[in-house]
């Protein structure tokens, strides 16, 4: 399937998102697995960002298990679905659509902290936007935000950032983000503007930008 510089960006934004969370979460693994040999196969998949070989064997079902079960263990459920996920969006060895998955915990995803909520909800939206997965709906902009936009003006209003106070008035669009971006990387940048960035990338549209395959990623914030 094509895929546009926007959603070449944004699928690597994503996948880099999802691994911190899996990151966040990995003591988890030594839950998921039935055995020593299946722990083992899933500290192989963790520390292979999260991409499922082709032979997946028993450790696949029991991410599929925790992945399936929220009020089991609700740190081993986000770290399963963040690595489905992640496999999904690098066309690993997973073969779930996470139809299922997105119908029956979408409620589940929004309880976890806004910026584990946010990186799984770009994931799916990611995923299904470029045809990697098959959702009822697309997730809403507000589940998608780690914070929202009145929370990044008034962060960038405390760091005095007015200039990224007035970019984001203007609501630039996923051209003129993707350009700002593009620009700011390399620069040494402060908590605020890395939010609003974050912001600009989280937001309804997100941001298109050059060399979309090797462009600097937005640091988790």
């Amino acid at each position: 399937m094509f895929m546009s510089s926007a959603d070449v960006f944004r699928t690597r934004q994503a996948v880099a998102d999802l691994l911190q969370v899996v990151h966040l979460h990995r003591n988890a693994v030594l839950r998921i697995g039935a055995s020593g040999a299946d722990r083992d196969s899933l500290e192989r998949i963790v520390q292979n960002s999260a991409i499922i070989p082709d032979e997946k064997g028993r450790s696949y079902t029991s991410i599929l298990l925790a992945a399936a079960l929220p009020d089991e263990d609700f740190n081993a459920f986000i770290l399963s679905t963040a690595i489905l996920l992640a496999d999904r969006l690098q066309s690993g060895g997973g073969d779930e659509d996470l139809y299922w998955n997105f119908d029956a915990f979408h409620d589940h995803y929004l309880l976890a902290d806004a910026p584990v909520r946010a990186a799984l909800m770009n994931g799916f939206r990611v995923a299904h936007e470029t045809g990697k997965a098959n959702l009822s709906h697309v997730p809403n902009e507000e589940s998608c935000l780690t914070r929202s936009e009145k929370d990044v003006v008034q962060i960038l209003r405390s760091e005095k950032s007015d200039n990224l106070v007035g970019m984001l008035a203007t609501i630039p669009t996923p051209a003129q983000a993707g350009s700002l971006w593009f620009q700011a990387a390399d620069t040494d940048l402060n908590f605020a503007e890395l939010v609003a960035y974050r912001f600009l990338y989280e937001r309804d549209g997100s941001m298109d930008l050059q060399q979309a395959d090797t462009a600097a990623l937005i640091p988790w914030t």
